[in-house]
């Protein structure tokens, strides 16, 4: 099995941007301008920061036969094949979001990446785990 590289979920993004702006509006509306700005200010902040760091390669998420590796800033994250229980396609405001369960019952949670289906098949085939929610009728709500 090749290196899979999961995208950016922007579907997540444009949740939370909308969220932000709307949360802005409803505080500017009842007066309360100063926390509308800081709302906005650090949402913006934030999905920024995230995007950068996605594009400088300082926050990633790959699947290979070793299982999955992740980093966010300096540090790399690893959970490996034998220690994965579960694949999971959660579905969240109308979003599919990738969960990984491990055998000690523990969740990992990417919100803010997405894979094909096909990619996510294979690997719960290579990794010999259950996968939950790859059909719509199957993604838990």
């Amino acid at each position: 099995m090749k290196t899979i590289n999961l995208g950016i979920n922007w579907y997540i993004y444009s949740i939370q941007i909308l969220l932000s702006v709307l949360l802005y509006i409803l505080f500017s509306n009842f007066g309360i301008s100063q926390l509308a700005i800081l709302i906005l200010g650090a949402s913006t902040l934030f999905t920024v920061t995230s995007l950068l760091l996605i594009q400088l390669k300082k926050r990633y998420v790959h699947i290979d036969r070793a299982g999955f590796s992740y980093k966010y800033l300096t540090k790399i994250h690893y959970l490996h094949s034998d220690e994965i229980a579960a694949l999971k396609v959660i579905k969240i405001l109308g979003a599919n979001t990738i969960s990984v369960e491990l055998k000690s019952k523990k969740q990992v949670w990417f919100p803010f990446w997405t894979v094909d289906t096909d990619e996510m098949q294979k690997a719960a085939k290579l990794f010999d785990c259950e996968l939950v929610g790859e059909l719509p009728t199957q993604v838990k709500v």
